[in-house]
């Protein structure tokens, strides 16, 4: 360990830095944002705007940005179907670190749905979850169909939602690798999942991830958001420490 001093508030304190080699070994879950990242339903993407560039004489590169707070990779908040739930701005950074993540391999098609039969013969892994990832197969047409994607997506039913928040009271978030939870061809059972999972608790959705790559030796995930005032929900990195 490299060992360096401070000075914070007057007081001389010790920092330890983690030596390159022993750094710890971490991956994404999250995609990167870009203006071709698609959007539920094609709705707005995101916009980037320079406001200077150095090749155009300016002093610095700085560059203003629009988007959807649910564009891409991003945690849905209780207030995002729960007027009176929490939002997203609410929470500390302690709430978005989940220890025993479970990934499920769930393969569905367009517009199909997750539904209770596709979850109760895996209860018992379940219930010892705080996180669990459901990975479907959709995240391949995510950049070779984009609109596929965006529009065909597959979800999770009203009622599996419910029997998943009825069923495993350890779990604190779910997260998908499909744009939404919500099947585009099926909007109305969609937002009735939403509201089923946020409801009335602390709870989050995770919805764009990238599990196409989903290593063995997960340990704990790290689900970061903009912790932006104001707001229901927003983007987020998230990212695993290998075990």
């Amino acid at each position: 360990m490299i060992g360096e001093y401070a000075m914070q508030r007057g007081i001389k304190r010790r920092i330890k830095c983690t030596e390159p080699g022993n750094a710890p070994k971490v991956t994404l879950l999250s995609h990167k944002l870009a203006v071709d990242t698609p959007a539920f339903a094609l709705g707005p993407g995101m916009q980037v705007t320079p406001l200077k560039e150095i090749s155009k004489g300016g002093s610095s590169n700085s560059y203003s940005i629009s988007f959807s707070n649910h564009l891409g990779t991003h945690v849905d908040a209780p207030n995002h179907f729960d007027p009176k739930g929490r939002r997203i701005s609410s929470y500390g950074p302690e709430n978005f670190i989940f220890s025993r993540p479970i990934l499920f391999d769930l393969p569905k098609e367009e517009s199909q749905l997750i539904r209770i039969e596709d979850l109760e013969q895996r209860a018992e892994v379940i219930e010892k979850a705080d996180i669990l990832l459901l990975r479907t197969g959709f995240q391949r047409y995510r950049r070779v169909d984009p609109k596929k994607y965006a529009t065909r997506n597959p979800g999770i039913s009203a009622s599996g939602a419910e029997y998943i928040a009825r069923s495993f009271p350890r779990l604190r978030a779910i997260g998908v690798d499909t744009i939404s939870i919500s099947a585009v061809e099926h909007r109305e059972e969609g937002r009735e999942a939403h509201r089923n999972l946020l409801r009335d608790r602390d709870y989050f959705i995770i919805e764009d991830m990238d599990l196409a790559q989903y290593p063995k030796n997960v340990g704990r995930i790290l689900a970061l958001p903009l912790f932006v005032e104001g707001i229901d929900s927003a983007p987020c990195t998230v990212i695993a420490e290998l075990a």
